[in-house]
Order: C-alpha cells, then sequence, then structure tokens
C-alpha cells in the first residue's frame, strides 16, 4: 500500500539549506520502481503542493531544481523519471512520454495530491504542458524554465552546434553532416564500446555548450559505474529523440489550443545565454500563449543554477502559490 504525502514527506529543509539532498523519502512501484522526493511547508497545509520534473530525458532530481521551492517554503514533491537517477530501469521499448505522464499522475494519486503547480525546466517542461493540456483540472498553474520544444527543425539545430565544436570526432563517430535521428540511430545500433565513446563524446560536446569547464576532462577518465551512467543516459535521449519524443508534429498546436482554453496561469523562465533551448522557442511558446508571462534574463545559460536562474524562479513560484 502506498503512502500519502503527509506520510512520506520530510520538514521543510529552507533556503539555507538549499544545496542539501538527501536519499529518496520513498520508493514506488509503478510496474517498474520509481525513486521519490517530498517536503512539508512552513505554509499552511492547506497550500497546494508543486510538482518538480526535471530535465533530460535522463536527468535526475537535484537540489538546484528544488531551490526555488524550499526558498519558500512551500510543500513539494518529485521523482527521477524512468532510466533515470536512481529509479528503476525498464526496457527502452516500454518507455515512451505517455508513460512519463503516466508515472506523474499516477504518483500525484498515491500520494492523495488532487491538484498541484508544476516548476518544470528543459524537457520537464515540455512534459509539464503536456500534462496540463491533458489533464487541466489536475494543474493549478504552471513555472517554465527553458522550455524544450521538440520540433525537428530546433533539435537539427542543436546537434548542428555540436559538430561545430569538433568537425572531425564528430565526422568519426557521427558522420560528416548528421543530424538527429542519423545520430540517434548510430548510437543505439552501434556496439557497446562504440556506444560508451559516442556518449563520452556526445556528452563533451553538451557540456560544453553549457559551459562545464571540467567536461574534457571527465570525458576522457570516468569509472565502470560513471560510463554505465553516461551510456544510460545518452541511449533513453536517443531513444526519444529518434522517436520524435513520440508526440505527432501537430503537438505544439494542439498543446497550446488547450492550455489556452483551460486559462492556467503560466510563466515562463527564459535565460538569454541558453544555447541549449536558445530564447526564440520561449518567445515562440509566449506568443503562442497571450496570457502567460515571458521573463527573459541576461547573462544566464541553460541550468538551474545559472546566473539568475534561480531568484527569478523562486519570485515566480512565490507568485503563483498566492494565486
Amino acid at each position: 500500500m502506498f503512502r500519502t504525502f503527509g506520510q512520506i514527506a520530510r520538514p521543510p529543509c529552507g533556503a539555507d539549506r538549499a544545496a542539501y539532498w538527501t536519499e529518496p523519502a520513498a520508493t514506488m512501484d509503478f510496474g517498474g520502481n520509481l525513486a521519490v522526493w517530498a517536503e512539508h511547508g512552513m505554509q499552511e497545509s492547506t497550500s497546494r503542493p508543486w510538482l518538480v520534473l526535471h530535465g533530460g530525458p535522463g536527468g535526475r532530481l537535484s537540489a538546484a531544481q528544488v531551490a526555488p521551492l524550499r526558498a519558500n517554503g512551500v510543500p513539494w514533491f518529485g521523482f527521477d523519471q524512468r532510466n533515470s537517477g536512481l529509479s528503476e530501469d525498464l526496457d527502452l521499448n516500454c518507455v515512451d512520454t505517455q508513460r512519463l505522464l503516466d508515472d506523474t499522475l499516477s504518483l500525484a494519486d498515491a500520494l492523495g495530491i488532487e491538484q498541484f503547480h508544476v516548476l518544470a525546466g528543459s524537457w520537464g517542461a515540455f512534459l509539464a504542458m503536456l500534462l496540463a493540456a491533458d489533464f487541466p483540472d489536475r494543474i493549478a498553474s504552471l513555472v517554465l524554465r527553458a522550455p524544450f520544444l521538440p520540433l525537428q527543425s530546433r533539435v537539427d539545430a542543436f546537434f548542428h552546434q555540436l559538430e561545430a565544436q569538433d568537425p572531425d570526432r564528430y565526422k568519426q563517430w557521427f558522420g560528416k553532416g548528421a543530424r538527429t535521428h542519423a545520430v540517434c540511430q548510430r548510437l543505439l545500433s552501434a556496439p557497446p564500446e562504440d556506444q560508451l565513446e559516442m556518449c563520452r563524446f556526445w556528452s563533451q560536446l553538451e557540456n560544453q555548450l553549457l559551459s562545464v569547464k571540467t567536461a574534457a576532462k571527465a570525458a576522457t577518465s570516468t569509472s565502470g559505474n560513471q560510463d554505465f551512467l553516461l551510456v544510460r543516459k545518452y541511449r533513453l535521449q536517443a531513444h526519444f529523440l529518434l522517436h520524435d519524443c513520440f508526440v505527432t508534429s501537430n503537438f505544439l498546436n494542439e498543446v497550446v489550443h488547450s492550455l489556452s482554453l483551460s486559462g492556467l496561469p503560466v510563466t515562463i523562465v527564459q535565460g538569454l545565454m541558453d544555447v541549449v533551448c536558445p530564447p526564440g522557442g520561449a518567445r515562440f511558446l509566449s506568443e503562442l500563449l497571450p496570457g502567460s508571462n515571458l521573463i527573459e534574463l541576461s547573462d544566464t545559460g541553460h541550468l538551474a543554477e545559472s546566473g539568475r536562474m534561480t531568484e527569478c524562479l523562486s519570485r515566480a513560484v512565490l507568485s503563483h502559490s498566492r494565486q
């Protein structure tokens, strides 16, 4: 039998311990175990909790992603998605976008949470929009950081940026001019030893875009467990990108139409130095959702801890919690 939010939630961490992270508060089996975190808020128990959706595919929940919630003392819950973080791996054929959405609602149901706000970043923001479009009655509001839009041209442009950093090695591992589908197909069909080198290279290029200075060293010197996690992450990303994230080409129109009808409050926070999910995507989404609030931050990149991102998200969370 599952335990409710009140039973598994830990005491509020507080802004002074924003970097503090623990083992999961619970492990819940929804056809495969999910690692779940939850914290009580310092506000009255009647306040709606916040769901946190991490990026990826293949990311994991972290202290940086929940810092805006801890800063405001609001109750929250979240989980590592399928084949990510501390959650159980399933065969890739069993993992798609709908499965992640089903997991989210199954978790909320099991915890006895009928309605909740959502704080989500990058890939998680895409999932949040789908969730709100399909189940608007369950969602109180959305705060989206640097939303990922799985439009083919935009994802292809990302791989163009990766190739431009090291054309020779890119050609060696993925093929000259290879874009999303070709790269992902090549990785998923490669022998295990080649998959590892391809994932190391992909990770190095991606981290360089994110300005992670230690990425090059880490990519060439990793432990066996780190190698496993690296391959796990990029195989999952390749699986989703190869299948266009399991949505139709008309998904954006459908999602925007549903969100517009729902009237849900939506705040989009975008770093102007973000080269992973560039500002054009957030601006485009904001134009399609006239009632949304777009906040653009200079000197801020893609990550939750970049620049003034945490500070701005904290203000957005406070504003939405009061609605």
